[in-house]
């Protein structure tokens, strides 16, 4: 008599995958009624004269609304990532170091309130500082929206996962014939030899005396590996406790 067909690891993945779609849209709708209330009711603080115990309140609710709205936000672009394949790729040319200075931009801008300074190969803020070294005719054949999202999340993370009071960023191009480099390095606390191998995994969240509790899902690395992986390309750590870590992408030149 024949046995029963093992369920498979990827049906499993695809089971997981649409849990979590439809536990985020689940929670995207009441949310955002959360945060437009929120939102409308301070707007009205200079006219209601609110305590300060009500005012700070309503800060925070609409703050950890809008985290928690951004955290569904990348739980459903995962989704988006995991069941994309290659050919469905927008893949168009892009100019490398223009992408590198908006996603950075958009990096830092989590990091401080104060005005984000981009002038040159650099992108700035008060005690965070983005060094860019790329040549500026350099173009990949990418998906940008795709692409933008990892350059942004390695960036992200080095910015996080840093707990020094002035901390340096650099980005380094290259053209190297058949493939394209480019390399995300910080001088912030590095990575345990213990996590190195663990932190593309799917949730897997490095927590450290110096983090407490980290925001996101554990799942920022591993859609980069995904998108790199889809345009064709690898991606690597080298990573050293107390002096930083280093991640360079390699794309295919198309």
């Amino acid at each position: 008599m024949e046995q029963e067909p093992v369920i498979t690891n990827l049906q499993d993945d695809e089971k997981s995958t649409k849990m979590l779609s439809l536990v985020s849209h689940k929670l995207k709708t009441p949310l955002s009624i959360i945060n437009g209330y929120s939102e409308a009711i301070l707007s009205q603080s200079a006219k209601e004269k609110f305590s300060p115990f009500t005012a700070k309140a309503l800060e925070e609710i609409n703050k950890q609304g809008t985290k928690l709205c951004n955290l569904v936000d990348k739980l459903l672009f995962f989704n988006r990532v995991e069941t994309l394949q290659a050919k469905d790729l927008a893949k168009k040319s892009i100019n490398l170091k223009n992408l590198i200075k908006t996603s950075a931009n958009d990096a830092i801008s989590h990091d401080e309130e104060t005005a984000t300074v981009s002038a040159g190969s650099s992108v700035s803020k008060k005690g965070t500082f983005i060094e860019i070294d790329c040549p500026s005719n350099l173009e990949i054949q990418a998906d940008e929206e795709m692409m933008a999202f990892l350059l942004e999340e390695l960036l992200t993370n080095a910015i996080k996962f840093n707990n020094k009071a002035e901390k340096i960023i650099k980005v380094q191009c290259a053209h190297h014939g058949d493939s394209i480099s480019i390399s995300v390095r910080d001088y912030g606390a590095g990575i345990r030899p213990q996590d190195v191998n663990r932190i593309f995994e799917r949730f897997y969240q490095v927590d450290d005396y110096f983090t407490g509790q980290i925001d996101g899902w554990g799942l920022g690395l591993p859609m980069v590996k995904k998108i790199v992986e889809l345009h064709g390309g690898t991606i690597s750590v080298i990573s050293d406790r107390g002096l930083g870590s280093i991640f360079t992408v390699s794309l295919p030149v198309a």
